[in-house]
């Protein structure tokens, strides 16, 4: 990466701090997730290595959210990178700050905004019976491999090849729209479970009591004070087991390596 992660961080903080505003003018509950929320408790901020700040909403506040921003984001700053697009066809979406770089090695050729970035993710409704709940992360699979085939992703695991292979299904847009319908199929109801599926995780760590939620606990992160789930430390159990707090091994380190080939801050860096 081209440029100090220090400074790097600072950039994303702004984001995040106009996101954050930008939610509580409109009524929209958000919270920090996964790797995010686990630096927030752990380390006060962001876990030192890592380089990208994760957010997730249920989907009334996804859809919420998207609606609103279309009409009130600056987009002389931001741009709102939608998912499921011919730009962006993974499922969720990006808010992009203009007049940067970040380069991750799928979109080296591609002709996409190319920001500094937040990803917003949507959790959906699911079922409180595992064989069920398991219908709707496979079909998840399935289409998150369609996206990143089309993004460009190459993979030496057979497991994730063999996903890449079945994802040609997908092509067929009522196919599509029948996976689609499975995974978000419950977002009418209220469940007793949550999850999210579009994510890396695998199929034990994707789903989670509701209850967790709401109301959003607020803690520090770095300069800030942002939103985590209520129960953030049953939430991070169940996203990475009982010793989250523990510093992880260089092995697991190296699982979650940098995003980033080439990042520029333009004239951001002076106005951080």
């Amino acid at each position: 990466m081209s440029v100090n992660l220090q400074d790097l961080h600072n950039i994303i903080l702004m984001i995040a701090k106009d996101f954050d505003e930008f939610c509580i003018a409109h009524n929209i509950e958000y919270y920090m997730m996964g790797g995010t929320a686990l630096g927030a408790i752990r380390h006060q901020g962001f876990i030192p290595w890592d380089d990208d700040f994760d957010v997730f909403m249920d989907r009334k506040n996804y859809k919420k959210y998207l609606h609103v921003a279309k009409h009130f984001l600056d987009k002389k700053k931001y741009y709102l990178q939608l998912e499921d697009t011919k730009e962006w066809p993974l499922f969720f979406s990006k808010l992009r700050l203009n007049d940067t770089l970040y380069i991750e090695k799928e979109d080296i050729s591609r002709d996409i905004h190319k920001g500094i970035f937040i990803d917003i993710m949507c959790l959906n409704n699911t079922f409180s019976n595992k064989y069920l709940r398991y219908t709707q992360y496979f079909c998840a699979r399935i289409l998150s491999a369609t996206a990143l085939a089309k993004r460009g992703y190459n993979t030496k695991s057979k497991r994730k090849k063999l996903a890449l292979i079945l994802s040609y299904i997908t092509r067929f847009y009522p196919i599509k729209l029948l996976l689609l319908g499975v995974v978000r199929g419950l977002n009418c109801c209220k469940t007793k479970y949550i999850a999210h599926f579009f994510g890396r995780a695998p199929f034990n760590n994707t789903s989670f009591e509701r209850a967790y939620l709401s109301p959003a606990r607020r803690v520090k992160f770095n300069n800030l004070e942002l939103p985590v789930p209520k129960n953030v430390e049953s939430y991070l159990t169940t996203r990475f087991g009982t010793k989250y707090m523990d510093m992880p091994s260089k092995k697991i380190k190296d699982k979650y390596p940098m995003h980033a080939l080439e990042v520029q801050l333009g004239s951001w860096k002076a106005n951080k």
